[in-house]
């Protein structure tokens, strides 16, 4: 098994203050109307709600940019808001999904837009990593050489979406860039 050295991981900060200054227009659209809107409860419902989506979506976006993702030969460990840890050899279940969003006027040769998932469970708890984390091809190829030495099954989908990406899942691809973000 190739050595798997130590890495660290962090979300990309160009997206994360783009995310920002988007919090900061629906603050702006949510506050304004309810300030500077009409006095009726239709609106206040909807200035309203706008607020608290976009309340959401900038804690979603400090997490993001607080998160730091850590992996050794032991275990993969992510800090947010809090630590949470998986020890490998823990590891009882391994999915990594694709979840798209429809392209308009898509051409042959193009793929669909959207995300991946890695998730990792043990007894305890789950952890959730998506591909636009640097170093996220890395830690599917770790997580696919533990799950060989640890004989671990993985489904049909988890299969299929590492080899859309080029990883194979016997564990014979070479190693990728763990500096290299996303997919």
């Amino acid at each position: 098994m190739p050595q798997i050295t130590p890495q660290s991981f962090k979300y990309p900060l160009f997206d994360i203050y783009l995310d920002y200054l988007k919090t900061a227009f629906g603050l702006s659209i949510g506050l304004g109307g309810l300030v500077f809107g009409l006095n009726n409860t239709f609106s206040q419902i909807c200035f309203s709600a706008i607020l608290i989506i976009f309340i959401i979506f900038g804690f979603h976006s400090l997490r993001r940019h607080r998160t730091r993702v850590t992996l050794d030969n032991q275990q993969i460990e992510i800090t947010d808001f809090k630590q949470r840890k998986i020890l490998f050899k823990d590891i009882q279940n391994i999915e990594l999904r694709y979840y798209g969003r429809p392209v308009k006027d898509k051409e042959n040769d193009q793929k669909p837009k959207g995300v991946l998932h890695l998730v990792l469970k043990n007894e305890e708890q789950k952890l959730t990593f998506d591909s636009n984390l640097y170093g996220f091809r890395y830690l599917i190829w770790a997580t696919i050489l533990f799950a060989k030495e640890y004989n671990l099954p993985l489904d049909p989908s988890t299969i299929g979406n590492m080899l859309d990406i080029g990883l194979d899942p016997e564990g014979s691809s070479e190693m990728p860039d763990p500096k290299m973000s996303g997919i």
